[in-house]
């Protein structure tokens, strides 16, 4: 439901015991004919609870060493070039390099557009990562990439793509000191 808070005035997520346990998510909208009213829309969803004692027995999934890493412009100028290639294909292909550099392509039999973004910069990495390759290329649906940028609603400061060559995807929503983590796994094309 993320994808409907844009032009929300307020988003609460929030632990609440209804029939079970769910996370609420409660989203402030503008009701529509501009009558300065708002709709409130809430969304729960049913979750299940694992006690503080058992916590040690989870660990977050692991996630493929990447091999590019780089800082996302703006996401309401990405959001702008995803919905107008979204109805060309449903696949789009996301090229990053250390450089600061990312292009966006879609390829179908009639038609071939590429939209570049440069001079993006690049996060502080520790020393162990591998800056071997120069540049590295990840398929994804275009749709769920919408859905995370479709979040721009949240107000998240910085956001940080991860490409792992061929294999995923890795998104990072940055507001102080929270973190919203997102992974869209490669699809094949051929």
């Amino acid at each position: 439901s993320l994808c409907n808070t844009v032009g929300a005035s307020s988003v609460k997520v929030k632990l609440a015991k209804k029939q079970s346990a769910c996370l609420s998510v409660e989203i402030a909208l503008p009701s529509p004919g501009g009558s300065g009213m708002q709709r409130l829309v809430t969304h729960d969803v049913p979750v299940h609870l694992i006690p503080l004692s058992h916590w040690q027995e989870y660990e977050e999934p692991g996630m493929p060493e990447f091999d590019i890493s780089f800082y996302l412009p703006p996401l309401r100028k990405l959001r702008n070039v995803l919905e107008r290639i979204k109805n060309l294909s449903n696949h789009v292909t996301v090229q990053g390099s250390w450089s600061g550099e990312m292009t966006l392509s879609v390829k179908t039999e009639l038609v071939t557009t590429k939209t570049y973004f440069t001079d993006l910069d690049i996060p502080q990495l520790d020393s162990q990562v591998d800056t071997s390759r120069a540049s590295a290329e990840v398929t994804v649906d275009i749709k769920k990439l919408l859905t995370f940028v479709q979040s721009q609603g949240i107000g998240a400061s910085k956001s940080i793509c991860n490409i792992v060559h061929n294999r995923a995807l890795q998104l990072f929503l940055l507001q102080d000191d929270v973190q919203l983590q997102y992974y869209l796994p490669s699809i094949d094309t051929s």
